[in-house]
């Protein structure tokens, strides 16, 4: 036998999309889990960038604050940031779920926020332009921080909220009496004013997701109906096997593929032995489950890229890619012998045969001409006595 060079993978010609198993859902909870997975990616990336502020703020306050003052500053944040890639990396090895990983992250936005707060009780109260410098730094951490939790609005509340509590009581405690109220007034206000413009962009941003969600099970539920109407139109309708219009095209498909690369493939055209007696004894819908079964039993003992299809009343036809005469004239046989081996499983069981021609693209063939060739190895199959293959 030619040895075959090419996958023998075949489907018809208009294969159903796979669908996803589960529409997605746009309620509340999916709203927050997609608002929490953006913020987490966001967060992911600032953390790259957060040592730049410390270094910022350490550069202002170097030589104006005491060492062990700046170096407890940094050694807490560096643990903060630690804790911190810790949990990003938990959060997406698990999928980010909020269930799951939602308190983690709260808790690393509170002890952000809590670090950058530590500015007013460490590096603050020791010079008043370094006090200004500083509450200015932390008003550009908490707009940065207002567009990386912009999907997670309660985590920015924590950060920016813990920030600015432990900020304004130790610039309340060391910072110089005279400006020290004002640098907090000023902070306060700044702070309520983000808190304000962040909870509206938020609500306008998951109000995005929410739109997106529903355009996407929109157009998932489009793709599926599409799906189901492409497999409908190729589909035949009593026997679930590929119709005559799936036939044609695979043909085609086949006969191309053979015309270009030289590679066999070869056709079964089935017939059902005495079928007529099958309806004019039991009737047209015991006839009709005995075709049923039939494609089912005859599709049960095909090849994995064989393709079975009803070609017209009682009569299927097979298509079996990169397959020799030989080889076709093998399948035949096995699949006559399990038609013939029990009754089908109908309602009376129905003892029944088949019989079977096979044919062999030869070069330069048309679709018809092999097809003929297919129909005259069944003639003369049923001629012979039936319940036989011939080629």
């Amino acid at each position: 036998m030619k040895k075959l060079t090419t996958s023998r993978q075949t489907t018809l010609p208009t294969p159903p999309m796979q669908a996803p198993s589960k529409p997605a859902p746009s309620d509340r909870a999916v709203i927050d889990q997609t608002g929490f997975a953006l913020w987490v990616a966001s967060f992911r990336q600032t953390l790259h960038t957060t040592p730049v502020g410390w270094f910022v703020g350490a550069w202002m306050a170097w030589g104006h604050t005491p060492e062990r003052n700046l170096i407890l500053w940094l050694v807490v944040f560096l643990a903060v940031w630690m804790m911190g890639l810790l949990s990003i990396h938990r959060a997406l090895a698990g999928q980010c779920e909020l269930a799951v990983h939602g308190l983690r992250m709260r808790a690393m936005a509170t002890l952000d926020g809590f670090a950058w707060g530590l500015v007013g009780w460490l590096l603050a109260g020791h010079d008043v332009l370094l006090d200004a410098i500083l509450v200015a730094l932390l008003c550009g951490v908490s707009a940065v921080n207002a567009q990386v939790y912009v999907s997670y609005i309660r985590g920015y509340y924590l950060q920016s909220g813990v920030m600015w509590l432990v900020a304004v009581v130790g610039l309340a405690r060391y910072a110089n009496p005279q400006y020290g109220w004002d640098l907090i007034v000023a902070f306060s206000i700044f702070q309520v004013l983000m808190f304000y413009h962040s909870t509206r962009i938020a609500s306008r941003v998951l109000e995005g997701i929410s739109l997106q969600l529903a355009n996407a099970a929109l157009a998932q539920q489009l793709r599926s109906l599409l799906t189901k109407v492409r497999t409908d139109a190729a589909t035949d309708a009593l026997t679930g096997q590929g119709n005559r219009r799936a036939l044609d095209e695979l043909l085609k498909q086949q006969l191309e593929f053979a015309a270009s690369t030289g590679q066999p493939f070869s056709i079964l055209m089935l017939d059902i032995d005495y079928f007529k007696k099958i309806n004019d004894i039991h009737g047209h819908l015991v006839g009709d489950e005995a075709l049923r079964t039939f494609a089912q039993r005859v599709r049960d003992g095909l090849r994995q890229g064989d393709v079975c299809t009803r070609y017209g009343g009682e009569e299927f036809l097979i298509v079996l890619p990169l397959t020799t005469l030989d080889t076709a004239l093998e399948v035949a046989e096995r699949l006559r012998r399990a038609v013939a081996a029990e009754p089908l499983p109908t309602s009376p069981p129905l003892a029944v045969t088949v019989s079977i021609g096979a044919a062999t693209y030869e070069p330069g063939q048309s679709v018809e001409a092999l097809m003929a060739a297919a129909d005259a190895a069944v003639y003369r199959a049923k001629r012979g006595g039936r319940n036989q293959v011939r080629s």
